[in-house]
Formats: C-alpha cells, structure tokens, sequence
C-alpha cells in the first residue's frame, strides 16, 4: 500500500508531521506566557527570552542547516533534528526555574533550525520540479493551520493540565514523526568530508543573534538607546564580516555563492518584504484592538482567524490550477497590490470598528498572501542542483528569520514615533494608522522587486 502512495507523498507526510508539531509548539508557548511567569515568579516581560532564545537559536541553525545536512546526509540530520526536539521538549517541561527554561528554549530552537531547511531539502528533491507547486501546497497547508490551532490547543491545555504539558505534548507527536521518518525515508550518502566551519559559524552566530536581539528590542527600549546601537552595528559588522570570511573560503558554512543566480537570489530579495509586511500587521493590529479598542484577546483572536483561512482557499487554488497556467510573477504581482489595498484600509480603522469589518479585510489579505507563499516556494529553488538543495534551503530559510524581524522592527519604530508623548487617544490612533501603513508600503515594496522576476526562470516549475 506504501508503495502505491508513492515515495514523494511518504516523505510529504513525515515533513507535514515534524511542521505541525514545530509551528504548534511557538503559537502555543505564547499564550502560556502570562502562566509561566506567574509559575516562575518574575514579571511578564522576562518572560520575552523564552522566545527570544527561540529565536536566536532558530535562525543560526537554520543558516548552518546545509553544513549539517551535507555532512551527515539529509535523512540523518532531518532525524537527529527530530529526536533533538522530542529531548530538548522534555527539558523545558522539566525547567524548575526560568533559566533553565530559557536554555532549554534556546536548545530546542537549535534542534527546530534543522527541522525546515533539512525538511524541505527532502521534500524538494523528492518531488519531481514540475511538481514543486504541489509540494509547496501541502507544506502552506500546514504552515496555515497550525498557527490558528496553536493558541486554541495551548489554552486548552492550561485549562485542563499543568503548563509542563504545553511542552510534553510534543513528545507523542514527535516520537510518531520520528518513527515515520526511519521507516520512510530512503537513505542518502553524506557528502565529502568537510570540516566545521567553525570562524563561519561564530560570525554567524553573533551577527544574528545581535541583530534580531536589537530588532527585536529596538521598539520597546528605544532605537537610540546605548544596548540597542550596539547591538545592532556590531551585529551588522559581524555579519558582514561573515559575507567576506565565506566568499574566501573553499568550503563555507553558508553558501553564498548561490546567490549569484538571478532566480535564486530575487526570490530571496522579494521575500524580505513579503514575510516582514505579513508579520508587521499581526503584531500591529492585536496591540491596536486590545490597548485602543479596549478588546478581548478572545475577540481579537477570532477577528484575525480568517485570515489563514483566506491562506488556505488561495494556496489550494495556486497549488492546483493557476501557478501553471499564469507564472509566479502575475501571482505575486496580483497579490502585492491586493495585499497593499488591504493594508491601506486597514490604516483607516478607528477603535469603534465592527469587528466584522477586520474579518473581512483578514480574509481577503490572506487571499492575496496565499498568491505570494506558494510561488516562492515553488519557484525560488526552480534552478538549483539537488546536490545544493541543503545549502539552498539554509540561506533561504535564513531570509524567512531576519524577515519578520525586520517588519516588526519598521512597525514598532514607526508606532513608537506616532505616539511618543501623545496626550489623547486621538493621537494615539494617528499613531497606530501611521504604522498599519507602514506594514502596507511593504508590499507596494514587494511589488516593485518581484517586476524584476522572470517566469522563464522558474519554467521547469511551471511543466505541466
């Protein structure tokens, strides 16, 4: 019977499983947040580390992933990244004080850094390339319903168990995953011996830990601020110190190098503002309908739920009939001016708004995003060699961790000069609509540089 299910479905399912369980875990913990600082018994805002250290750990192992995936071979290193997760869940269930939960955190973002490059290493080179746009399918499927279930799930949990099992819940999940991924996957050589680019990784490590950390703080201690200057230039030095030590080096632990074709580094380009403007917006608008509109969680958590539901009509449509018929281009062109006409009249939102309104401005934005995620990721491996499908993933993955980041840096300034030293709610509405336009500008922005992509690029994509 798993033969007639065909090899390239097997390993689809054992990514979708790992995904699920990956994208669950960071929608669930949020929700937890306000429970584990009274459990641990420090204010709400120390509470940011846990995700930070996520997050740092995320993104370094997720540029590092190809290094791993080429040296120990995609189907070792996708289950050594598995078990590594099951391990480090259990680590944080068992934290008995915040910094043990803080490094448990940053150990299980290692372990989930691999998890998605290396997955989608293996899911690409299994799907024949005109068969990219049904990959990409599946995975966006997942990707949108995780998010949504996860604050559901999470609640659920805190309601009925202990908060330990926000994190234990992904024990049986995992263990399943693992378990179809050794008897699934087919077996792949490791590549030539190579040794660990270890100049490479340090200046990986710091210029992206230093960066997001100032992103990421920027907002809330001020741009100007002494910690966050530093931050920031001495990461950026880093990382560019990074771009010249690896263009030098014969074996580099990024491969740079890809991004000298065309196709391959514009997907990358036009992502930046893509995932920077759709994650701007969600952290905009739940502040706004919360501190302004005086809203319940709740109710703001059902005013954005469309939103992947618009994701997953478009997505399904992209993935069946027209990514073939029209080209990436046309879609993401389609959905950058659509996305951008959304974001404008969400910019014009007071605190009085029908909450039926944002449903329906939710769901038509995730029409349009639906437009942009599954030709990139369709269309931004389209040229590269299967060989290379580790290190390509690596340096794309690494662009969806500074993306977000960056949004929410723009956003956050922008709000933050919107509504310094305001005196009445009017001006702190001004504030938030200078900043809900901000996030639209981002696709007028993708618009522009996805002019620059070119369907015959992304051909083999598009065969029928």
């Amino acid at each position: 019977m798993l033969e007639r299910f065909g090899y390239k479905n097997l390993v689809a399912a054992v990514y979708i499983a790992a995904l699920f369980m990956q994208i669950m875990d960071g929608t669930i913990i949020n929700v937890a947040l306000p429970t584990l600082a009274e459990e641990f018994d420090v204010d709400v805002t120390a509470m940011d580390w846990t995700v930070l250290s996520f997050t740092i750990a995320l993104a370094v192992m997720t540029a590092s992933a190809g290094w791993f995936g080429q040296r120990l071979g995609l189907r070792r290193a996708f289950m050594i990244a598995l078990g590594g997760f099951v391990v480090t869940s259990m680590l944080c269930g068992l934290a008995q004080t915040l910094g043990q939960l803080v490094v448990g955190r940053a150990l299980q973002g290692a372990a989930a850094g691999l998890i998605t490059p290396v997955g989608s290493a293996l899911l690409f080179n299994a799907f024949p390339i005109e068969e990219r746009s049904v990959a990409s399918r599946k995975v966006i499927t997942v990707a949108v319903i995780a998010p949504a279930l996860g604050p559901i799930v999470g609640g659920g949990i805190l309601e009925v168990a202990s908060w330990q099992w926000i994190f234990f819940v992904n024990v049986p999940v995992g263990t399943i995953a693992l378990l179809m991924a050794w008897r699934w996957l087919e077996h792949d050589d490791a590549g030539e011996l190579t040794h660990f680019d270890t100049s490479g990784f340090l200046l990986l490590a710091g210029g992206l830990g230093l960066t997001l950390y100032g992103l990421s703080r920027g907002g809330e201690r001020g741009w100007t601020s002494l910690p966050i200057v530093l931050s920031v230039t001495v990461g950026l030095i880093l990382l560019a110190a990074l771009v010249i030590v690896e263009l030098r080096k014969r074996q580099p632990l990024l491969q740079l190098r890809l991004l000298s074709e065309r196709n391959f580094r514009w997907y990358n380009i036009v992502s930046l503002p893509v995932y920077a403007g759709f994650l701007s917006l969600i952290y905009l608008l739940p502040l706004f309908l919360q501190n302004e509109g005086d809203r319940s969680p709740l109710e703001v958590g059902l005013a954005l739920f469309p939103q992947p539901l618009g994701v997953l009509v478009t997505s399904q449509l992209v993935g069946r009939f027209f990514y073939k018929r029209f080209g990436p281009r046309r879609l993401m062109l389609t959905g950058a001016a659509t996305a951008f006409v959304v974001g404008v009249a969400t910019a014009q939102i007071d605190t009085g708004v029908d909450l039926w309104w944002v449903r329906l401005l939710m769901f038509v934005r995730g029409l349009a995003m639906g437009l942009f995620f599954v030709p990139i990721q369709s269309a931004v491996y389209a040229r590269t060699a299967k060989p290379l499908m580790g290190q390509a993933t690596a340096i794309y993955g690494t662009t969806r961790q500074i993306a977000p980041a960056l949004g929410v840096a723009i956003a956050s300034t922008v709000l933050a000069n919107g509504i310094a030293g305001s005196t009445s709610l009017a001006e702190r509405v001004n504030g938030y609509q200078t900043a809900m336009m901000a996030s639209a500008l981002m696709f007028a922005v993708a618009g522009l540089l996805a002019l620059r992509l070119r369907d015959s690029d992304a051909a083999a994509t598009m065969a029928p």
